[in-house]
């Protein structure tokens, strides 16, 4: 009974994170350049069923879930016509500085932030936008105004790719580290073809499919439930017969 008891509690703990993924990637939805978070469910511990078998079958005794990777598939583009929203037609990523940190991310929707009289391109949240050396993109005056010129931008906003990007890890504001498995960051060397100045990348999030999932989610986890209160019933009826 107890076997069966850590196995149901164990499945509710991972339909529970499973929902909480699925949570996530619905309040994004509307998110700029937001891409969804997969979840995969492994098996915990494995018990042989016969030891005297040839071929040892073994048996689960629980569950876990985990974040399995991120689906960076291409997007719906929308366009703005402002000169400071940027959409990536590929897989490459922009990189920007938080924190003194370099992150990446997909969010194209950027702004002037200043830093005493000088100007910088900058995240919705007030990073640094980097360019392909990894420095600050500072923005020079046009002449006789007091506006930022815009104009060559495109050419220097920097753009990474990744030999596996699904593997990035997710870390706040919509921004991704560097992981193992992701490997490292490659500088693209010429934008064109890889960037389009006044639109936006909407996000990747798939409403339908995320319902779907939800439902599934939410049965397994009432099946989990009911292993558990079926487990104590079924211990509590044991303990009684030992009176």
């Amino acid at each position: 009974m107890r076997t069966a008891f850590y196995a149901g509690a164990s499945g509710l703990l991972a339909n529970q994170k499973a929902m909480d993924n699925i949570a996530n990637n619905v309040a994004n939805v509307s998110t700029t350049g937001y891409k969804p978070q997969n979840i995969s469910f492994q098996s915990l511990i494995y018990d042989e069923m016969y030891v005297n078998t040839p071929t040892d079958p073994e048996k689960g005794n629980g569950v876990k879930s985990e974040i399995n990777d991120t689906n960076f598939n291409q997007s719906s583009l929308v366009p703005t016509n402002y000169d400071l929203d940027f959409a990536l037609t590929s897989n490459a990523l922009f990189a920007v500085e938080q924190d003194g940190l370099t992150a990446y991310t997909r969010a194209g929707n950027f702004s002037i932030g200043m830093a005493g009289d000088t100007g910088f391109l900058v995240t919705a949240n007030g990073d640094f936008v980097l360019d392909k050396n990894g420095q600050r993109i500072m923005l020079e005056k046009e002449p006789n105004t007091n506006n930022f010129d815009t104009s060559n931008l495109k050419n220097q906003i920097g753009l990474f790719t990744f030999n596996n990007p699904n593997y990035l890890t997710p870390v706040a504001d919509n921004l991704y580290a560097v992981s193992v498995k992701s490997g490292e960051a490659v500088a693209v060397e010429d934008n064109e073809g890889y960037l389009i100045q006044g639109a936006l990348e909407q996000s990747g999030t798939n409403l339908a499919d995320e319902m779907a999932e939800m439902i599934t989610v939410q049965r397994a986890f009432q099946l989990a439930a009911r292993v558990v209160s079926t487990a104590e019933e079924n211990q509590r009826t044991i303990n009684e017969l030992r009176r």
